[in-house]
């Protein structure tokens, strides 16, 4: 049965498989109209970023959920490490610049919607396709570009599912250097354990330890030889009970402290890549440093929170460092 948000029926992921027509993907949710951009993004209405503002910042702590921008030295999936260098304008002038050079999802960041198409039916979100992005005339297009969230602007309810706390308080075992899929019985233990109640437009975060293990590194090298290309890493199961909640939570935005969100490799014939960006408009926060705001949440009971990004302003940007913010 549809979800009524603000006087707009909002369909399940099983009526959209009963509904698309077979040029769409089966699970796409393409809800907004034809020339939207941000898809659900949608969700954050100035109804709800008023209401957020109004009842989440109750103990005034502020939490940076950006990593260090030179970290992981080694970026996973052959990524290029940071290239920064300080030079003083002119000998004595006692005056600086600097100049970054990185790819936007070698550190904390956002996925945008042109990063990951429906690869069987090669098309992203909105029916973009290939060719409006990388072709000959991709320069003259900007549809679905992360200059679009951008100059929206990100405010709303953050909740933090702390997969790490509680798998370490209740004896599960778990290794975020291997792959380890979070199942929905966790995700929704977690939030009982917590006492986290979702609402419709939330930005999910899931904390799985593989910053805090990272951190444990010497000079931040691997210490066991890693696949970069094919990497194993833990993150959030890819069966249709996951993809089924995913969707009809109507998340706003969805993020974790892992290079890929997702559990990885995959064992399934789908990536949730594909759903997220390319069938619902969901952006994909990955290696969001979730350390400090954990803490906090654990030091006063409380889960949610109010949540902030301004994400590069880049016309038919791919992706862009999170640059976010936690208001507890």
């Amino acid at each position: 049965m549809a979800i009524l948000f603000e006087g707009k029926h909002l369909p399940t992921l099983k009526e959209l498989i009963v509904s698309n027509p077979p040029n769409v993907p089966s699970e796409a949710a393409w809800i907004w109209g034809p020339e939207d951009d941000v898809g659900r993004l949608n969700l954050l209405t100035p109804n709800l970023v008023r209401n957020v503002l109004a009842s989440e910042s109750t103990h005034g702590l502020v939490s940076s959920l950006n990593w260090d921008i030179s970290l992981p030295r080694d970026p996973l999936f052959n990524r290029p490490a940071l290239h920064h260098e300080t030079k003083e304008l002119g000998a004595g002038s006692c005056i600086h610049d600097d100049t970054i050079i990185m790819n936007t999802q070698s550190g904390s960041q956002f996925d945008g919607l042109r990063h990951f198409g429906h690869l069987s039916k090669k098309v992203f979100y909105n029916g973009v396709t290939v060719d409006q992005i990388s072709g000959d005339d991709a320069s003259k297009n900007q549809r679905i570009g992360i200059q679009a969230a951008s100059q929206r602007g990100i405010v709303g309810r953050g909740v933090l599912l702390d997969f790490a706390t509680w798998a370490d308080e209740t004896g599960v075992s778990y290794d975020p250097f291997t792959r380890r899929g979070i199942t929905l019985a966790e995700l929704k233990a977690i939030a009982s354990y917590q006492k986290v109640e979702f609402q419709i437009g939330d930005v999910l975060l899931i904390r799985s330890g593989w910053i805090k293990k990272y951190n444990t590194l010497r000079n931040g090298k691997f210490e066991q030889p890693i696949n970069r290309q094919n990497p194993s890493l833990i993150g959030v199961e890819q069966d249709e009970d996951v993809k089924e909640w995913l969707h009809d939570q109507y998340f706003s935005l969805v993020g974790g402290d892992q290079p890929a969100f997702e559990a990885w490799p995959k064992k399934t014939d789908t990536y949730l890549h594909e759903y997220l960006l390319a069938c619902w408009g969901v952006m994909i926060g990955e290696m969001l440093d979730l350390e400090d705001l954990a803490a906090k949440c654990k030091s006063v009971q409380k889960y949610s929170f109010v949540f902030t990004s301004a994400l590069f302003n880049s016309p038919g940007g791919v992706a862009s460092l999170a640059n976010a913010l936690a208001i507890i």
